[in-house]
């Protein structure tokens, strides 16, 4: 039977939107809803760790595209989010790591974002973390073992993710031992947010057994079309399921969490943006919010390939291979199905003159021939460059007010002249990087880019022609201490009551880290917020 009435509808069920039904629902009083556009996340696909790399450019993926972008010499650049429960932590590399202290430390001292601040948010990573392990010595005041969410090493670790971080170490930078006590200046192991060898989306690590209550109810193939608003408050939510118009009723709040692309285009058709534009598709105007959409965040990502001894992924992706190592994962939840995109990361200086490292390193065991478009039958390596907290910015606007349309992404991934300045610093560095004693042992050559660029002109044209997306958009509905935020720092949209954003779209800058974890501790952090305000 269709629920027409609840207590909290969620609009979105991502990495924060699972999390957020799961708390709220934790109290039987509370009667949730759990809105979600894609699909359930409960297939063999979804928990095997490499499944999510066949679920990109799937029915499973948004699919978005930006427009033609300038500062990519006019290129038009696939943005890829997850379209199902559990969001990109269903389909993304499974990357754990929190950034630094000062990146919250910023949202609250510059930003008036009150209670965001390193010390704030640590308790809210460590609520989520199930860590799989021993914590021993000080890790055991960083990490938790008590939390839903797997967090574990990965279960098969390349040598040479190793090496990297030996390399990074001769090269000046120090080695961190614990990069999610806030300290990520330097180079480190990553972990991956995986237990037991299986994915650990927040569809598994927080919905799948919260599922079981009576006081929530999760609705998939739902697309969210607006917000209700009535008096200035939120009512409830209109949204699309089977080709009918379906309307839930909001007794508290309504929550929207669609993430960075889709929640300034729901707030947008709810009457929530900037006037003119809206008056434009023909939306009455509620409130007249400038700043919805704006301040789009997204890193920018050059990589440089090498050729290495040994053996790597890249020659383990035949048929055979790949027959024997989908069996060795049925039986023992172990090898190639395993493995995470990027095994070690170094933060450094594009300048030496800064006091906070500014560009962000991701070594993987995987490399491309991109002219064949397969993997490379040669021993390869990735390196992954980007700038860490990019000063480009863009924006998110509607092509009209069906929610049909996939909103409008029109972007400059490396619009200012500081974020390409520190790309080129940083894909020179990785060149040093792999002169290295440790590095240098091991690299046969380098494959890409080529022929390598000599002047600082010829790396910007390389960059500009051939950088992607780090698959990290944040900041379309942000937070602040300013009348002119979005949402205020109990993420409460401004100029509406009973109405809340919660998902990467808050963040006023983005975190100097992949987002994921962040994202998730936005959730824990709104949930407990939501839970305080219905007292």
């Amino acid at each position: 039977m269709e629920v027409e009435t609840a207590d909290y509808v969620i609009a979105g069920g991502g990495s924060a939107g699972c999390v957020l039904a799961s708390r709220l629902s934790e109290n039987p009083a509370n009667k949730v809803v759990l809105l979600e556009a894609g699909g359930p996340a409960d297939s063999f696909m979804n928990r095997m760790p490499a499944g999510g790399m066949k679920m990109i450019f799937g029915e499973n993926d948004w699919q978005h595209l930006t427009e033609p972008d300038p500062s990519l010499n006019g290129r038009r650049v696939p943005w890829n989010a997850g379209k199902l429960l559990g969001g990109s932590s269903s389909i993304n590399g499974m990357i754990y790591i929190r950034g630094d202290r000062t990146d919250y430390d910023q949202w609250q001292e510059e930003l008036g974002c009150a209670g965001w601040g390193w010390h704030d948010v640590l308790p809210y990573f460590k609520k989520s973390e199930g860590f799989e392990g021993e914590l021993a010595g000080t890790l055991g005041q960083t990490h938790s073992t008590r939390g839903p969410l797997g967090v574990s090493r990965p279960r098969m670790q390349h040598p040479l993710a190793q090496v990297f971080v030996d390399g990074c170490e001769q090269y000046g930078l120090r080695r961190v031992e614990d990069y999610c006590a806030g300290d990520v200046d330097g180079a480190f192991l990553m972990l991956a947010t995986q237990a037991g060898g299986q994915r650990s989306s927040t569809a598994r690590a927080f919905l799948e057994d919260a599922m079981a209550r009576p006081n929530l109810t999760v609705v998939t193939g739902a697309t969210v079309d607006k917000v209700l608003i009535e008096g200035g408050r939120a009512t409830g939510v209109h949204y699309l399921k089977e080709g009918e118009v379906r309307t839930i009723a909001a007794r508290r709040e309504v929550i929207v969490s669609t993430g960075a692309v889709c929640s300034p285009a729901v707030l947008m058709r709810s009457g929530i943006g900037p006037a003119a534009h809206l008056r434009e598709h023909g939306i009455e105007v509620k409130v007249d919010a400038p700043e919805v959409g704006r301040n789009l965040q997204e890193h920018a990502s050059f990589h440089s390939t090498f050729q290495v001894t040994g053996r790597t992924y890249n020659q383990m992706m035949k048929p055979l291979t790949l027959a024997r190592e989908f069996l060795r994962y049925v039986f023992a939840s172990n090898g190639l199905m395993t493995i995470i995109p990027v095994e070690a990361m170094a933060y450094l200086r594009s300048r030496p003159d800064l006091a906070l490292p500014d560009v962000k390193l991701s070594f993987g065991l995987m490399c491309y021939d991109m002219a064949k478009r397969r993997p490379h039958h040669l021993p390869g390596v990735t390196v992954y460059c980007n700038v860490a907290k990019p000063k480009s910015r863009g924006e998110i606007r509607l092509r009209s007010a069906d929610p049909a349309d996939k909103a409008l992404i029109d972007h400059r991934l490396l619009g200012h002249p500081d974020d390409i300045a520190a790309m080129i610093s940083g894909a020179r560095q990785v060149q040093a990087l792999f002169r290295t004693p440790a590095l240098a042992a091991v690299t046969v050559g380098g494959f890409t880019p080529s022929p390598l660029p000599q002047t600082d002109e010829e790396w910007e044209e390389r960059i500009r022609n051939e950088s992607g997306i780090g698959y990290h958009p944040v900041g379309t509905c942000r937070m602040g201490g300013d009348p002119g935020s979005v949402v205020d720092p109990c993420l409460r949209v401004r100029g509406v009551s009973g109405l809340r954003v919660v998902d990467a779209s808050i963040m006023p800058i983005m975190p100097a880290a992949n987002t994921n974890a962040p994202t998730i501790m936005v959730g824990e952090k709104a949930a407990d917020l939501i839970a305080k305000d219905a007292i």
